[in-house]
């Protein structure tokens, strides 16, 4: 064990250490103290300045070897600065452990390697707690906890609890596949009550109009590569420039695998309000899931939808016991729900549907209280431009959901309302192929089907 002591440590901290930082040549010191094997490097409470100085490599980046475990006294105490540019954590070897530190300024913790975990790690993209930094005109951020793996394998064993990012210039975490769009993966994941607040700048812009091209989510896992058992319980996204939880899976030109994915008891509140209306259509949704299994997971007040589910795969989405409160929409089931299950979902007081979906031999259980739209609060059927709750890119598709024989047929949906007008439409290009069969209304404290 090394104790490496901060420059503004306690004199007793100070006395204690092995090494004490200078404020000049800080990351040396830190590089040196990370680069042996197998070793647990102390951080004691203090600033340690990411930009004083530079490692052996003439850069920033502080590379844990394999097997080290950096701990500090404390997010709030053990804090890593990067005032002017960026320093990042960068773990290429595998079995490092990250814990009880923060991240200030042009900070990152990037990991592509197995056997990595971040316990009560803190990292925000602002100094001042009020104003994003621009990091991605100082190199780049893709994400305040970013993974990247690699085509063609498998990154494997990743924890992260009791994580924070906060006010993140991208993504707060996301996991990437470096250099390819698809042909490798993640295994054996575990997010942990971990929070993403604030995520995304609105930076990223084209042709000087800001935030055209930021679709930064609070939890980006994955963007690319294939996942499986991965477990994301009791986290929370609020007030991200895009979705909360984006799990990007399956569409026409791409492919990603889902197995055993599961969410419990996830929140998110306020998604894609901060985003405006450039462009017209992005996600701006509480969970963007495909082939995944959600349990007790509740959305608040998102711009589009509190939940907009993407099951491609049969049989690959069920929703137990989720709710949405004020979100435009709060559960869309688009191309296409085959064989999904929904159990216990509560829409309240959704702006402009509480249910859309097409798909067939689905089996959805919702009730719908206080509706706020002026129209119908259930749409079937294949709609023609999605609604407005996706990209750009899948608007006016409809012979997407026809060559996969989104029929609309077996389906068992049961909505139970306190809505005193017509409670379903039926989408124009679906009318006269929709079977009702399956359908059933019942008027909250009447009884009354129809």
């Amino acid at each position: 064990m090394i104790v490496v002591a901060a420059r503004d440590a306690a004199p007793a901290d100070r006395a204690g250490a092995d090494v004490v930082c200078s404020g000049r040549d800080d990351v040396a010191v830190l590089a040196r103290a990370l680069a042996v094997p197998d070793r647990e490097v102390v951080l004691t409470a203090g600033t340690f300045d990411g930009n004083a100085g530079l490692n052996a490599a003439k850069n920033r980046y502080l590379r844990p070897a394999e097997g080290v475990t950096v701990r500090g006294a404390g997010p709030g105490l053990t804090r890593l600065v990067a005032g002017q540019e960026p320093c990042r954590i960068a773990v290429d070897a595998p079995g490092v452990t990250i814990a009880n530190l923060g991240g200030f300024g042009y900070v990152g913790l990037e990991c592509r390697a197995d056997r990595f975990t971040a316990v009560d790690v803190y990292i925000t993209h602002s100094s001042d707690g009020r104003t994003f930094l621009p990091f991605g005109r100082k190199g780049g951020c893709t994400a305040a906890f970013m993974v990247w793996g690699r085509r063609g394998r498998t990154l494997r064993n990743l924890t992260f609890r009791r994580c924070t990012a906060k006010m993140s210039y991208h993504h707060g975490f996301s996991m990437n596949l470096a250099g390819a769009s698809e042909g490798g993966g993640f295994a054996d994941l575990l997010f942990d009550q971990c929070h993403a607040i604030r995520a995304g700048s609105g930076f990223e812009g084209r042709n000087g109009v800001p935030g055209v091209r930021d679709w930064s989510c609070g939890f980006d896992i994955p963007d690319a590569g294939d996942i499986e058992r991965m477990t994301v319980r009791d986290c929370q996204a609020v007030d991200c420039w895009q979705d909360g939880f984006h799990l990007d899976g399956s569409w026409n030109g791409h492919r990603q695998r889902a197995v055993d994915v599961l969410f419990e008891r996830c929140r998110a509140v306020a998604c894609g309000q901060r985003s405006g209306t450039v462009p017209a259509e992005l996600y701006q949704s509480g969970f963007y899931v495909q082939s995944a299994r959600l349990v007790d997971c509740h959305a608040e007040r998102c711009r589009k939808a509190g939940f907009l589910c993407k099951n491609q795969e049969p049989g690959g989405l069920t929703l137990i016991d989720c709710s949405d409160t004020g979100s435009a929409y709060s559960l869309v089931i688009e191309y296409g729900g085959d064989r999904a299950r929904v159990e216990g979902f509560v829409s309240t007081g959704a702006t402009r549907r509480a249910l859309q979906m097409v798909g067939n031999n689905a089996d959805v259980g919702i009730t719908i209280r206080r509706f706020a739209g002026t129209g119908r609060p259930v749409l079937l059927g294949c709609t023609e431009r999605l609604e407005y709750v996706d990209a750009p890119a899948h608007a006016a598709e409809l012979e997407r959901y026809r060559a996969r024989g989104y029929a609309m047929a077996g389906n068992r949906i049961a909505v139970v309302t306190d809505h005193p007008g017509e409670v379903v439409e039926i989408h124009p290009p679906s009318r006269g192929t929709v079977d009702p069969g399956g359908l059933t209304v019942e008027r909250c404290g009447t009884g009354e089907r129809g």
